[in-house]
């Protein structure tokens, strides 16, 4: 049997440091610590972010860590914020608050196994539908609102957290069309911009982590409302 380098299975590793902190992140939220619980599903984010690019600059890609990278997906980004934001707000509705939960879990569930066909068949640079850890940072906006300013809007969390489970359920099955990160492409004159821009959120996640997290997620909620909003008004034209 040959032996294998151990770089290849580097994106696999990764990809199980992203699963263990989706499931720390149910830990800490049944310990209704909610900053750490928040904390390990943007860590298991920054995790899915860098298997995949390790795995495409390494040409390691492989159905196993296709599959891998599914179920720590659905973990990280279906079960874990949902769980956190049933025990965080709406727990007071039950039942009927617990149905929300579920319907976003199948949604990620739904949406993870359509972009793994899709990605088999056809890879494309574009996505159809809000990737699931986008969704996830959508899901906790009224969480990262609540650690920027606690007292504002509390009365309507509970509101807010339902109106999201849905809306950030139905866009990840949704044929809206949104961009990857794959398909950006950045000429030699803007590469320069484009790095002072990412240096200037480093610094601000540095000295004002919660607000920053805020700004991105508020900033990608209106990014998917414009793309739902074209996408609805294309559908209109066609239609006539």
């Amino acid at each position: 049997m040959k032996d294998a380098p151990f770089i290849k299975f580097a994106p696999n590793f990764i990809t199980l440091l992203s699963l263990c902190s989706g499931i720390s992140a149910l830990k800490f939220a049944f310990q209704e610590n909610w900053n750490l619980a928040v904390l390990m599903i943007l860590l298991a984010a920054f995790f899915d972010f860098f298997d995949g690019w390790l795995a495409r600059k390494l040409k390691k890609s492989s159905q196993f860590g296709a599959e891998l990278d599914s179920l720590s997906d659905f973990i990280s980004f279906g079960v874990s914020p949902a769980v956190l934001l049933y025990l965080w707000s709406i727990q007071e509705f039950e039942r009927v608050g617990w149905v929300f939960c579920l319907f976003y879990i199948i949604c990620a569930a739904l949406r993870l196994a359509r972009f793994n066909i899709e990605n088999l068949n056809s890879p494309s640079t574009t996505f159809y539908g809000i990737p699931s850890p986008a969704a996830a940072g959508l899901l906790l906006i009224p969480v990262f609102f609540n650690f920027v300013f606690p007292d504002i809007f509390s009365q309507y969390y509970i509101i807010i957290s339902i109106f999201l489970l849905c809306y950030s359920g139905v866009m990840m099955i949704s044929r809206v069309p949104t961009l990857s990160l794959k398909a950006l492409k950045l000429s030699g004159s803007n590469s320069s911009y484009f790095v002072i821009f990412i240096a200037l959120i480093i610094i601000f996640l540095i000295s004002f982590f919660w607000q920053t997290i805020l700004a991105l997620s508020l900033s990608y909620l209106l990014f998917s409302c414009l793309s739902l909003f074209k996408f609805l008004l294309n559908l209109r034209k066609s239609s006539k």
